[in-house]
C-alpha cells in the first residue's frame, strides 16, 4: 500500500500508541518497538520475507506509532538496516530510535561456553561493524548498539 492509499486512522479506537522512557536517557519511545529479523532474511534459515511490501509495513508500524526499531547487521547481511535507514530517510520526523547489534566474530549464536568477549568481540571487529551499521542506517550514530550473543 502507498501513502496514497493508506488510510489516516490505522485503528479503529483512533488511541495514540502510548509511550513509555526508555534507558536512563530519558527517550521517549512507543510502547510497542518493532523487532526487524524477519523483515531482513534473518539468520537460521528464515523465510517469507519480502523486500518489495516492507516499506510499507514499517511505514505503517510508524503510522501507528512505533518509534523503536531493532535490527541487526546479521538480519539479511546488513539488509534490514538499510531497510530502517530508507525509512529514516522517509518519515525524519517520525523521531525513530534505532538499535543494532554487532555480530560475534564467529557467528556463533548462542556463544560457547569457552567462549571469550576478546575472542568473539575483539575491538577491531567491534569498530569495523559499527562503521557498516553507521552506512547502512545512514546515520552518524546509533542510540543502541549491542553485542549479538
Amino acid at each position: 500500500m502507498h501513502d496514497e492509499e493508506r488510510p489516516m486512522v490505522v485503528n479503529e479506537q483512533q488511541t495514540p500508541m502510548r509511550r513509555r522512557t526508555m534507558g536512563r536517557l530519558g527517550w521517549r519511545v512507543g510502547e510497542v518497538g518493532y523487532g526487524m529479523w524477519g523483515i531482513g532474511g534473518g539468520p537460521g534459515g528464515f523465510t517469507g520475507w519480502d523486500y518489495d511490501i516492507a516499506p510499507d509495513a514499517l511505514d505503517l508500524a510508524v503510522d501507528m506509532g512505533c518509534t523503536f526499531f531493532d535490527t541487526a547487521w546479521a538480519y539479511g547481511r546488513g539488509k534490514s538496516e538499510e531497510l530502517l535507514g530508507e525509512l529514516r530517510d522517509r518519515r525524519p520526523d517520525a523521531g525513530i530510535r534505532p538499535a543494532t547489534k554487532v555480530p560475534p566474530l564467529n557467528r556463533e549464536w548462542p556463544p560457547r561456553p569457552q567462549d571469550t568477549i576478546e575472542d568473539v568481540f575483539p575491538l577491531d571487529h567491534i569498530l569495523d561493524y559499527t562503521r557498516r551499521s553507521l552506512d547502512n542506517l545512514g546515520v552518524d550514530r546509533i542510540d543502541l548498539l549491542q553485542l549479538h550473543v
